[in-house]
């Protein structure tokens, strides 16, 4: 048949036209988006995408070169679009990914800063209070524990213990 002929009859509403249309490129253009972007699924999704929008602007559709000519463009047009997001997409994954190292790296520097001025502010305390403290934090030392093995009571261990995070509280301030 002829492309001129079958356009005017596709433009008229004619769904004989449209099935021609349909059965004679459908599946070299599926081919030939499936070069461009290697997955069959899509490229049949854009081939029916093309002709949706040829059925549904038919009316008002004009086609300077031939109706073959227009259909592979079209579905080009769609492969080249699929791919530039692609790019889009995978260079704004690797910016994403890329703030998230830095943010890291910068929490990682935070928490280490932050664990040195805990260690100078420790250094700071007076030297019973010091000792019980870091029996409590580091040594994983009960208030019992802590006053058995120094000869204290628990009172005086609570005590040096409220004394230590009060003078630690006040020293990170800016930090904390």
């Amino acid at each position: 048949m002829n492309s001129d002929f079958i356009l005017i009859k596709l433009q008229l509403g004619d769904k004989d036209a449209f099935d021609f249309i349909f059965k004679e490129y459908y599946k070299n253009l599926v081919w030939f988006a499936f070069d461009f972007i290697q997955d069959k699924y899509i490229a049949e999704e854009f081939v029916q995408g093309v002709y949706v929008k040829l059925w549904e602007e038919r009316e008002k559709i004009v086609i300077v070169t031939s109706l073959k000519a227009y259909l592979y463009k079209s579905v080009q047009n769609k492969c080249l679009d699929y791919i530039k997001h692609g790019k889009i997409k995978h260079r704004y994954e690797q910016m994403v990914q890329k703030k998230a190292s830095d943010i890291s790296s910068e929490n990682a520097f935070f928490s280490f800063e932050l664990k040195e001025k805990i260690d100078e502010a420790i250094e700071h305390l007076p030297a019973k209070t010091k000792e019980i403290f870091k029996l409590n934090r580091y040594g994983n030392k009960k208030y019992k524990e802590i006053a058995e093995l120094l000869s204290i009571s628990v009172k005086t261990v609570e005590a040096h213990i409220g004394k230590a995070l009060s003078a630690l509280r006040l020293e990170l301030k800016d930090w904390l």
